[in-house]
């Protein structure tokens, strides 16, 4: 397994908070990067954006987070 840093953005219900809504988090950047694997995040920080297109309303996030790419490097 070859883990590598990645950064991005990610959404999460704007009512989570803790554990949920990093596993949320989690599941928004697999469903963005379905190649990666065992994604696992470092660091979440709340920006000041929302998408209000959905219900319940989700904010983004800036993140941090470890995935093995499934290539080996």
């Amino acid at each position: 397994m070859a883990w590598r840093r990645y950064e991005g953005r990610a959404l999460a219900d704007t009512t989570l908070t803790g554990g949920s809504r990093d596993a949320q988090l989690e599941d928004h950047i697999r469903a963005q990067y379905p190649h990666l694997t065992d994604i696992r995040l470092a660091q979440a920080t709340a920006t000041e954006s929302y998408d209000t297109t959905v219900e319940p309303p989700r904010r983004w996030y800036n993140v941090t987070y470890l995935a093995d790419d499934g290539q080996g490097y």
